[in-house]
């Protein structure tokens, strides 16, 4: 069978913040919609071409205008993107905690159901689509994108964030979500109530939701290695493997947050997985922001 997708990935730690940055083209696939699906990680495309049509729901989706740069933040529901035949670019996982020194806000004032990165961003990002474009190959490609956030950061050194809010955020990925927010909230030395307030106003969202998408996160990628190695998802192990009481609840918290459950996501994503799509950072320390 012949490939649907290219997927190139960044070499470990290529920018600063970015948990990974994959270079993708669509070779041959029908026009149709994808599930750009939640994650405890930033979202940042670079398109390569007329650039990303993005809505919060495929009834929105005729209306969307294409968009040459998309910066989401901690979104908990997916977003529905056209694809289509040539479509590329290069989409990056960005650490929450990075976006002060990349982006000049906390995550907490990113848009999650706006897709236009250079409102966001402004003048000094419009250029980065058009200059990304047109280098030579994915290696010349990936070194202007992390030029221009190795520069964005350069701009902001002095941008930091609470250090309770950092600790907490390192000891939820070490566990991949499954600490408690209590225990948490002991091991920071605050109260659940403050641990809280600090995580709505750095990434806008709780820490258990932030749990919840860091266990999401790691399942639907341990579903989709499952699906490329022995063509199914392995739901019941991966139930265990990722902090589910069992596959019921897997696959509750996945419908929930992907609007399908695992398996019609899998019928939806099957060639892009056997592609290589969905196998990237699925394991960020607190040493990438």
């Amino acid at each position: 069978m012949e490939r649907s997708w290219e997927f190139v990935t960044a070499p470990p730690r290529s920018a600063p913040g970015v948990v990974s940055m994959v270079g993708y083209r669509a070779l041959d696939i029908p026009e149709t919609v994808h599930r750009g699906m939640p994650s405890s990680m930033l979202t940042f495309i670079v398109s390569l071409d007329d650039g990303v049509e993005a809505a919060e729901s495929a009834d929105a989706l005729p209306a969307a205008r294409p968009n040459p740069l998309v910066l989401g933040g901690l979104q908990v529901q997916v977003s529905h993107v056209r694809q289509r035949r040539g479509q590329a670019g290069v989409q990056l996982a960005v650490h929450p905690l990075a976006s002060r020194a990349l982006f000049g806000v906390p995550s907490a004032e990113l848009p999650v159901t706006g897709f236009d990165g250079v409102d966001v961003l402004g003048r000094r990002a419009a250029s980065l689509p058009e200059r990304a474009a047109a280098a030579r190959d994915w290696s010349e490609v990936f070194a202007t994108v992390a030029d221009y956030l190795v520069q964005a950061r350069q701009r902001r050194d002095g941008a930091t964030v609470r250090p309770e809010v950092a600790h907490a955020w390192y000891l939820l990925e070490r566990t991949m979500g499954r600490m408690p927010v209590g225990e948490l909230a002991n091991r920071v030395g605050v109260s659940t109530r403050h641990l809280s307030t600090l995580f709505q106003q750095e990434v806008g969202r709780s820490p258990k939701t932030v749990s919840r998408l860091m266990r999401f996160r790691h399942a639907s990628t341990r579903i989709a290695e499952s699906a490329r190695k022995y063509g199914r998802g392995d739901l019941a192990t991966v139930a265990v493997d990722t902090g589910y009481c069992d596959q019921a609840h897997l696959t509750r918290e996945f419908s929930q947050f992907a609007g399908v459950p695992p398996r019609s996501w899998l019928a939806e994503e099957f060639r892009n997985i056997q592609d290589g799509g969905h196998s990237f950072g699925i394991n960020a320390g607190q040493d990438e922001y």
